[in-house]
Formats: C-alpha cells, sequence, structure tokens
C-alpha cells in the first residue's frame, strides 16, 4: 500500500489560504501591494504633472509647456511612485498576515488534522491497518478545514453535503480496517479477503486525497467566478470522485 501520507492543512502560508479566504483586491496587495500601489502613484503623479504643466509656478511661467510637462514628469513621477510604493509595501505586509491568521475553525480543523484519528481501541496505532485509516481520516479533515474557511453560499452547501458522503465513506473505512486487522493482525503478507481490504483501502487513500486537492481548487473558483453553475460543474465531477467504499459488498 501506499506509504505516502495527507499532510494536515497548513495556515502558516498566505498563499495556501488565498484559495479560501479574501478577495481578489487582498490577493493582489498580498502578492504585489508595493508594486501596485507604486503604479497607482506615479499614475497620479501624471495628473499633478498635467495641472502643473496647465499652472505653472514663477519658475516655470517662462518654459514651454512640454518642457513642463517634462520636468513635472521627472520630479513627481519618481516621489509618487516611492511614496505609494511604500505605503504598498506595509499594506503588503499586513494583507499577508491576515492571510496567515486563521479563524477558531481553522484552527480547530488543524489541531484535528494533526492528531490520529481515533481507532476505538480495535486498531493498533502502529500496525498495517491503522497507518491507512490515518491517512483517509487526515484527508477527510483537511477537506472539512477547506469548507469552514469558505464564506456561507450555495457552493459551501454543495461542499459540506460532499463532506457528509465523505465522513460516511470514513466510517466504513474505518470498518473495513478493523476487519483487516482481525484477519491479518501483524500486516504482513496478505491473501484472500484481506488482499482485497488492502487494496480498497489503497484506492480509498488516494481518492480521499483526490477529493481534497479538488476541493481546494473548486475553493478558489469559488471566490473567483460569481457564476455558480459555471463551478457546479466541477462540484459534480467532485462527487463522482469521492470514494465509494460502501458499495464493495464486503
Amino acid at each position: 500500500m501506499s506509504a505516502r501520507a495527507t499532510e494536515p492543512p497548513r495556515f502558516d502560508d498566505w498563499r495556501t489560504r488565498m484559495a479560501v479566504r479574501g478577495g481578489p483586491v487582498t490577493h493582489a496587495v498580498a502578492r504585489a501591494g508595493w508594486a501596485a500601489f507604486g503604479i497607482v502613484g506615479a499614475l497620479l503623479m501624471v495628473g499633478v504633472a498635467v495641472l502643473w504643466t496647465l499652472n505653472p509656478t514663477a519658475e516655470g511661467s517662462d518654459n514651454a509647456p512640454a518642457a513642463n510637462f517634462v520636468g513635472g514628469l521627472v520630479v513627481f513621477v519618481p516621489i509618487g511612485a516611492l511614496v505609494a510604493g511604500a505605503i504598498g509595501l506595509g499594506a503588503q505586509f499586513l494583507a499577508r498576515a491576515w492571510l496567515r491568521t486563521p479563524t477558531d475553525a481553522e484552527r480547530t480543523a488543524a489541531r484535528e488534522a494533526a492528531t490520529p484519528a481515533p481507532h476505538a481501541g480495535r486498531l493498533r496505532s502502529s500496525g498495517r491497518w491503522a497507518r491507512s485509516f490515518d491517512r483517509c481520516a487526515r484527508s477527510v479533515t483537511s477537506f472539512h478545514a477547506i469548507v469552514a474557511a469558505l464564506p456561507a453560499g450555495p457552493g459551501r452547501d454543495w461542499l459540506t453535503g460532499i463532506g457528509t458522503s465523505l465522513d460516511e465513506e470514513l466510517r466504513e473505512a474505518l470498518r473495513l480496517a478493523e476487519l483487516g486487522e482481525s484477519l491479518a493482525p501483524d500486516g504482513g503478507y496478505l491473501t484472500g479477503t484481506a488482499l482485497r481490504i488492502a487494496d480498497l483501502l489503497d484506492k480509498a487513500e488516494q481518492a480521499f486525497r483526490d477529493t481534497t486537492d479538488r476541493a481546494g481548487a473548486i475553493a478558489l473558483d469559488l471566490r473567483q467566478e460569481s457564476d455558480f453553475e459555471r463551478v457546479r460543474a466541477q462540484l459534480d465531477m467532485l462527487a463522482a470522485q469521492t470514494p465509494h467504499l460502501r458499495t464493495h459488498g464486503l
């Protein structure tokens, strides 16, 4: 079976949180606030240069309008870009700090994801079956963390319904892991039903991971798209790729 474990949700990196928090303006400031503010400041100073050309001071009254305009650009634009860029750098720092700060629900989800899933005392914590179930459980916890960070709306409601289905599949994964534990406690060489259970759990691990990864991508689209029907096609695909352990017949 795969040895790759699903990482618990990380909230220390502003980039990992942009898919589920903040709007386009906040995202743009977090990426390059200094540049955005600097450009705006430079453009504003172009307007100041035009006004100064139309109404020059005594020092520029004897110059041609074109000379005054060029001089205004040379003097005002760099000043505006530097001052506004410095302000933008501060705004960029604040935006990233805000994106790094998890909500109470996100903190709870992160703690739960970092904690081994309960096995009701029937799975050995160091055994093959427990490790397989833990990987499934961490993916599901990460999925719920993504949903918890979304604003209220039809997209979140849809993902919440998928999360309920994942919870049911996770309970089935635990039942299968317990069955595998009873058939092959040492988790060594597997045959028959134990081997079939191991294959099912291996596929379930991948399905849970893929579902959580796609949910993160959809969360970003839900932030950027106002047309829910366009995102709904992706949600339909997400529902179709979730694990289907309850139909295996064991």
